[in-house]
C-alpha cells in the first residue's frame, strides 16, 4: 500500500481516537447541551398551495426569465425559517389551501407523532407537536399522499429548515439559505426563452438533471452580475449578503435535492461546520475547512469570519450547478449593520419570543401569556420572500378559523383593489413594509368619521395584516382577524373596515409587529 495512505490512516485512526475518548475542550465555543425541557411551547402557522412562482430572472442565460407552477409553503420558496430554541415545544399548524393532498414531514422530529403530520386534504388542517431535542439545522418538507409522490412536491419546492439553537451557542449574524433544484418541462437550452408556464418534468428529474439551481426560490437572486472585462448581467434587481470583515458569522445551508448534493464553498473564505450530534453536544466542527457536502434532504450550519472588505461568493462548488444559479454574493464592508439581510433570510436568534415564521400567540406552563409572533429587525423580513403572483387574493380560512371581524372584512379573505366610494379612506400598505414602522402604513394616522370606510391595499412584495390591537397586547379583534386567524392580505389585494363608533384604533401587522398605525375616528 502507498505510505501516504498508509500515514494517512494511521492519522486517521489517531484522530479518530481522540474524538472517541472524550468531549473536545477548548476549541468548540460549546459546552455539553442537553435537551431539558425550557416550558415553552411556540406556535407556527403552515399553509400549503399550488401557485405560479418566477424561479429565474431575465438574464442572456434565460431571457424572459422563467415562471413555475411550484407547490408552496405560505406563499414562497423555499417555506420560512422556523427557529427555536433546545428544549422548546414547537406547536404546527398546517391548512392545505391547495387542490392536492399535503403532508408535512420534520426532519427535527423524532417518532413518527412527532416528524409526520399525515395527510392534510384540501381545505383541512392539522395540528400537532414536535419536541426540539436535538440542536442543529434540519429541513422539512411536504410529504406529499402518504409519500405517494413527494418527490414531485419537494421538486415542486414544498420544502424549509427548521433552527434548533443550543443552550450554549455563541452570538453571531445569521443566515437562512436554502438551495433547490428545477427541472422545468418549458425550459430549453440556455440563452433561449422558456415557453410559457413551466412543470415537473419528469424526464428531467430520473435523469437527475435540473434546469436551474436556485437560492431561496430563485436562480441568481443574489448575485447581480459575473465578469469584469466580459460582463453578463444575471439579475438586475439581486440583493447581496453583507457581513463586517472580522465579524462572526453562521450560515443555516439547506438542501432540500431533491437528487444532488451541495459542494458547499465560499469563495476567498474559509468555513467551520457545526454538523451532526456528537454525545449531546452541537455537532463537530472542522477547523479551516474549504467546501463542505451536504446531502439531499440534510442541512448544514457553516460558520464563517470573512478577514478583510470584498467581495466573497458562497456557491455550490459543482460548476454545472454554479451555472444553473447556484451561488450568492457575500460583501464585506464596514458599514454593515446587524440587520441588513435580504429579504426573508434573517434568522431569529436565540432566546427570540419569535419562530420566524406564521407563529401564533402561545401560553407558557406558569401561565404567562408568550408572544411568538416575528419580532424582526427593523430592516429585515421574518416571514420569506413573496413576489407579485405568488399568492393569489382571497384565501380563505377553513371552518372553525373565522376571526372576530366585523364591516366589509371576513377573516382570512382579501378581495381585489377597487375605486375608492364616498366616505372612503384609501391607506397603502407601502413597499418593503417589513422592515418599516409607522411608516409602513401610508398615511398614518388616519383621521376618519363614523361610518366611513377604511381600506388597506397590500402594495408590497409579502403578506401582511392589519389587525386591530398592538403587537404587545394582541389583536382586540375587531378587525383583521384574530391571534389565531389573522385575516391576510396577499400582494395586489385589499382588506376594508367601516367604522361604526368613535375612538382611537390601533392596529398592526400579525405577521411584522413593528409595523403599526391608528384610525382616529370622530
Amino acid at each position: 500500500m502507498n505510505k501516504t495512505i498508509v500515514a494517512a490512516l494511521a492519522a486517521g485512526v489517531l484522530v479518530a481516537g481522540l474524538v472517541l475518548a472524550g468531549p473536545i475542550s477548548g476549541n468548540m465555543g460549546f459546552d455539553n447541551a442537553t435537551a431539558q425541557s425550557t416550558g415553552v411551547t411556540k406556535k407556527v402557522y403552515l399553509i400549503a398551495d399550488e401557485v405560479e412562482v418566477q424561479v429565474a430572472p431575465d438574464n442572456a442565460l434565460h431571457p424572459g426569465g422563467v415562471s413555475y407552477m411550484a407547490m408552496v409553503w405560505n406563499g414562497t420558496i423555499p417555506g420560512p425559517v422556523i427557529a427555536v430554541d433546545q428544549g422548546d415545544t414547537l406547536e404546527i399548524t398546517v391548512e392545505n389551501r391547495g387542490d392536492v393532498i399535503h403532508s408535512m414531514d420534520f426532519h427535527a422530529g423524532f417518532g413518527p407523532s412527532k416528524a409526520l403530520s399525515g395527510n392534510v386534504a384540501s381545505g383541512e388542517s392539522k395540528t400537532w407537536t414536535l419536541d426540539a431535542v436535538n440542536a442543529g439545522v434540519f429541513f422539512y418538507h411536504c410529504g406529499a399522499d402518504g409519500l405517494n409522490g413527494v418527490w414531485e412536491h419537494i421538486a415542486n419546492g414544498m420544502y424549509g429548515g427548521i433552527v434548533v439553537h443550543p443552550e450554549n451557542e455563541r452570538p453571531a449574524k445569521e443566515f437562512y439559505v436554502v438551495f433547490g433544484e428545477i427541472y422545468a418541462s418549458n425550459v430549453g437550452a440556455l440563452f433561449e426563452p422558456a415557453n410559457g408556464t413551466s412543470t415537473l418534468d419528469l424526464n428531467k428529474f430520473l435523469a437527475g438533471n435540473p434546469d436551474l439551481v436556485l437560492t431561496n426560490g430563485m436562480a441568481f437572486k443574489y448575485v447581480p452580475s459575473i465578469g469584469q472585462q466580459s460582463k453578463i448581467v444575471l439579475n438586475e434587481e439581486a440583493e447581496i449578503f453583507k457581513v463586517k470583515p472580522g465579524e462572526q458569522t453562521r450560515w443555516y445551508i439547506v438542501n432540500p435535492g431533491p437528487n444532488d448534493v451541495v459542494a458547499f464553498h465560499f469563495i476567498s473564505g474559509m468555513i467551520d461546520v457545526r454538523d451532526g450530534s456528537i454525545s449531546n453536544r452541537y455537532g463537530t466542527q472542522m477547523k479551516n475547512d474549504e467546501t463542505w457536502t451536504i446531502p439531499p434532504g440534510s442541512a448544514s450550519v457553516i460558520e464563517a469570519v470573512f478577514p478583510e472588505e470584498g467581495i466573497y461568493v458562497g456557491v455550490d462548488h459543482a460548476m454545472n450547478d454554479v451555472l444553473k444559479g447556484g451561488a450568492f454574493a457575500v460583501l464585506a464592508v464596514n458599514n454593515s449593520t446587524a440587520t441588513d439581510h435580504p429579504e426573508g433570510t434573517w434568522v431569529p436568534p436565540r432566546g427570540s419570543e419569535s419562530t420566524g415564521g406564521m407563529s401564533m400567540t402561545d401560553t407558557d406552563t406558569n401561565g404567562t401569556d408568550t408572544d411568538v409572533m416575528p419580532e424582526e429587525p427593523e430592516e429585515d423580513d421574518t416571514t420569506g420572500n413573496m413576489t407579485s403572483g405568488n399568492a393569489t387574493s382571497g384565501g380563505n380560512a377553513t371552518s372553525g378559523q373565522t376571526g372576530n371581524q366585523t364591516g366589509n372584512q371576513t377573516s382570512g379573505n382579501s378581495t381585489s383593489p377597487s375605486s375608492p366610494t364616498s366616505g372612503e379612506t384609501e391607506v397603502a400598505i407601502t413597499a418593503g413594509s417589513s422592515t418599516k414602522t409607522d411608516d409602513a402604513y401610508d398615511p398614518n394616522p388616519i383621521n376618519v368619521s363614523v361610518g366611513d370606510t377604511v381600506t388597506w391595499t397590500n402594495e408590497d412584495s409579502t403578506v401582511h395584516t392589519a389587525t386591530s390591537g398592538t403587537a404587545s397586547g394582541g389583536p382586540t379583534g375587531l378587525f383583521g382577524g384574530s391571534a389565531s386567524a389573522p385575516a391576510i392580505i396577499a400582494p395586489s389585494a385589499t382588506q376594508s373596515f367601516t367604522f361604526t363608533e368613535e375612538g382611537e384604533f390601533p392596529y398592526y401587522c400579525v405577521l411584522h409587529p413593528t409595523m403599526a398605525g391608528t384610525v382616529n375616528v370622530s
